[in-house]
């Protein structure tokens, strides 16, 4: 019976805190066919695209798409020839679409790519992005970076440390799709149970040191060490996209090839300066066995790839084979005749034993195989009686099961033994884990969107050259209108009925970048930031028409309160007052004017607030009071008090659970999802903690009925969490917590202020990107711009949640 490779993976992307895009892919295969599994392993890949008007996203998905299914479509049973020959396929698909649009031309991405075949690893990569192999409390990258900075290392014109700093470190010597052939690196690592793998781009790599990236992998599992490797380059800055696989081998699987035994090597391998635990298969370069030598300036040569067969190890050149020496011995007649009996004896004794401890082996296997699948039963029977007080221990216990009788299925089982593992596991397992999640939804107020009765819109730029970067909706007595500000940076109204781009709002400047909120709106108005510099920037105010495509523009110079330096960063509304947030680089005072509305004209003499926060403001939004709320990028909330200037920490009552990473119905070839160690235990206590989301990226707020909400957009978790404010917090008494202020913010010593969960809203699929969101004008919930997975098209669209009815979503 051959054993299995058993592994625990997971995977994040995160868009990070300075681009407006992801332009990195990321994806996975693990084979459910146990042949497959054991010919062609299981294949993970992380890529990093780069280029101009989106071409980074396309190159790095190409790369992805490809690698990923080329790779199980290759009949070679070479891991290697299959592994390169898909890498190469990738990069002239990308090549050949940069040449058929010049908007692309030059698009490029970075790969690395593992795959993990019984007890080997075979890493090839182009780029700098890593791999890297963490075992027992230490890490070693595997795979070698194509850079300008680490050429200058391996030459010893850079130290390490001056790399991590230079200016030229993005500069990248080699990628996929620039030119019509490539050079790879391919690399092996033997593997131990226990070994964990990481695949990052540079993201996560150039923010985070080694031994931070060590501890992490060794302290949590891989669902959980992704989420803290995210978040930890975030917290350094954050100033790439995120991304990473974590894979953990649990068991090991059988190989054709176990220590010791050597195995093959392709020509052309070699290697500059690498640690000797890693065998280098092979660089794949032009004709010959030898690569071209590299130029003085770092460039990275090309040539046509080869790929070699290798029938088995090569022989060294200064090896010698010697015949054995000729027999001295002459054998008598009696002993040509004993030793063919004792010969036969003892095969016939080694039969004997062989049968008996077969016998034994297969005795004792159907005695383990008939244990698993009695303690699986029984298991599936105490989650389900668990699933309605503690759905999260339900779902941890089903995920060993799954475990389990995976594993079993490997083995040489009976008929009946293959219809009980294929019934526990299509049947009982699935009916379990979708009992348990459901459970673990309604007890943490989770909904998966698209809500009840409500009509998701594909969006579309129609012949317009730009896509939608946020968009906000207003209405004019009956009638609801939907404007987007484009990537340009220009405002347009969206066409109902064919849901594009339409008619562009001739406002008097450019809309700020598109890091900034520029746009936002009340019921009745569209309120935009316009301005490049200092001396221009504005506040407009758009009035619709009757049919919405014009209107009455009020603007409002802001040239006061930028003078010295400050720029206007965030715009929120709430009732008469809109609010601009103003931000100075290198100053950790913010600025905040509240302008009051009055019959569509701006009141002289705003309202000026100042104070300082530990951290940099994400986003902004406003609930009435002059109440103004502040999202810092360390994920907590602060709230701030207008009328006294009075900062205040804001609390939710108890600990807010994260969803499950699952797609809809749980299905018998997915992984069991199994809730984060940031779960609450017990649900029943209302202590109020600390509001913080670590990955939130966008606040809101709204009426809906008569009730305010404060929305706050998660992208890791792909989730929206509605908060309302909590009717019993005046009743609560709390130790004042001293807050970082200026002199103008009053004080020093901050209030509490209290929210509550009212649900949270979540679609993996839906959310894969949230651009986003805004209140509906009709007080029935809200509507997000979001981007969907690859499974969905990767398409743009705009969702509504109407949140009016419980168990609408």
């Amino acid at each position: 019976m051959s054993k299995q490779l058993q592994l625990d993976v997971a995977q994040l992307t995160d868009v990070g805190r300075k681009r407006p895009h992801n332009e990195d892919n990321m994806a996975y295969v693990i084979p459910t066919d146990p042949t497959v599994m054991a010919k062609k392993g299981a294949l993970f890949i992380v890529a990093d695209g780069m280029g101009g008007h989106a071409a980074g996203e396309v190159a790095s998905e190409i790369a992805v798409d490809t690698v990923s299914n080329v790779y199980y479509q290759d009949d070679s049973d070479d891991v290697v020839v299959s592994l390169l020959y898909a890498i190469r396929r990738a990069n002239t698909l990308i090549h050949q679409r940069a040449a058929e649009n010049m908007l692309r031309s030059g698009m490029g991405t970075t790969c690395v790519t593992a795959v993990l075949c019984g007890s080997t690893a075979y890493v090839a990569n182009v780029g700098d992005s890593r791999a890297y192999l963490v075992r027992h409390g230490h890490v070693r990258q595997v795979s070698q970076d194509h850079s300008w900075v680490e050429e200058q290392v391996r030459a010893g014109m850079l130290t390490r440390e001056q790399a991590r700093s230079h200016a030229q470190r993005n500069v990248i010597t080699r990628c996929l799709g620039t030119q019509p052939e490539v050079e790879i690196d391919v690399f092996s690592e033997q593997l131990e149970e226990g070994d964990s793998l990481v695949l990052c781009t540079d993201g996560l790599s150039g923010l985070i040191a080694d031994e931070e990236l060590c501890a992490i992998v060794d302290q949590y599992m891989p669902q959980e060490s992704v989420y803290h490797l995210v978040e930890r380059a975030n917290e350094h800055g954050g100033s790439d996209n995120i991304t990473a696989i974590v894979m953990r081998v649990e068991e090991l699987g059988w190989d054709p090839y176990p220590p010791g035994v050597p195995r093959p090597v392709y020509a052309g391998g070699h290697s500059d300066s690498m640690d000797v635990d890693t065998a280098v298969l092979g660089r794949i370069a032009g004709p010959g066995h030898a690569l071209p030598s590299r130029p003085v300036d770092g460039r990275a040569p090309t040539s046509p790839l080869l790929t070699p067969r290798s029938s088995g190890p090569l022989v060294s050149s200064n090896s010698r084979i010697t015949p054995p020496p000729a027999s001295q011995h002459s054998w008598s007649k009696r002993e040509r005749g004993f030793y063919p009996w004792l010969a036969l004896l003892m095969v016939f004794l080694v039969v004997l034993l062989g049968s008996g401890a077969y016998y034994f082996l297969w005795q004792q296997q159907e005695k383990d195989v008939e244990n698993t699948l009695k303690v699986a039963k029984d298991t599936i029977q105490s989650a389900n009686t668990v699933a309605h007080s503690n759905p999260s221990d339900a779902l941890k216990k089903l995920a060993g099961v799954q475990q389990s009788l995976k594993r079993v299925a490997t083995a040489n089982l009976n008929t009946t033994q293959q219809q009980q593992v294929k019934r526990l596991l299509n049947d009982e397992l699935t009916m379990a884990v979708n009992e348990a999640i459901a459970q673990y939804n309604q007890q943490f107020a989770i909904l998966a969107l698209p809500c009840l009765n409500s009509q998701v819109t594909r969006l579309s730029n129609g012949t317009v050259n730009t896509q939608p970067g946020s968009v906000v909706a207003v209405r004019n007595g009956q009638k609801l209108f939907f404007y987007a500000l484009g990537e340009d940076r220009h405002l347009y109204q969206l066409d109902s009925g064919q849901h594009t781009l339409g008619k562009e709002i001739p406002l008097d400047k450019k809309a700020l970048s598109m890091t900034t909120t520029s746009l936002a709106a009340d019921d009745a108005r569209v309120l935009v930031l316009t301005g490049e510099n200092t001396n221009n920037y504005t506040l407009q105010l758009f009035i619709p028409n009757a049919n919405g495509d014009g209107g009455k523009i009020v603007t409002q110079s802001l040239s006061d309160w930028t003078k010295d330096g400050h720029k206007p960063m965030f715009l929120t509304t709430s009732g008469p007052d809109i609010y601009v947030v103003l931000t100075m680089e290198g100053v950790s005072t913010t600025m905040i004017v509240d302008f009051t509305l009055e019959q569509d004209a701006f009141k002289p003499g705003p309202h000026i607030a100042t104070l300082s926060t530990s951290h940099s403001i994400v986003s902004a939004a406003a609930l009435s009071h002059n109440r103004l709320f502040l999202l810092l990028n360390d994920g907590s909330v602060q709230s701030l008090q207008l009328v006294g200037s009075q900062q205040s920490l804001v609390f939710v009552n108890g600990p807010i659970a994260t969803p499950l990473q699952t797609a809809g119905d749980f299905t018998p070839n997915q992984i069991v999802p199994t809730p984060s160690s940031l779960v609450p235990t017990n649900t029943t206590a209302a202590e109020p903690v600390l509001l913080s989301i670590p990955t939130a990226v966008f606040l809101a707020a709204g009426m809906v009925g008569n009730t305010e909400h404060l929305y706050v957009v998660d992208r890791s978790y792909h989730r929206v969490v509605d908060l309302v404010p909590d009717s019993t917090a005046t009743n609560k008494t709390t130790t004042p917590t001293p807050l970082p202020t200026s002199d103008n913010a009053g004080g020093g010593i901050a209030k509490q202020v209290t929210m509550q969960l009212f649900q949270q809203y979540a679609s993996l699929t839906l959310l894969a990107i949230v651009k986003s969101i805004s209140a509906d004008p009709t007080k029935s919930g809200f509507y997000l711009l979001a981007q969907s997975d690859q499974s969905q098209g990767n398409v743009l669209n705009l969702i509504p949640a109407d949140t009016t009815q419980e168990g609408n979503c």
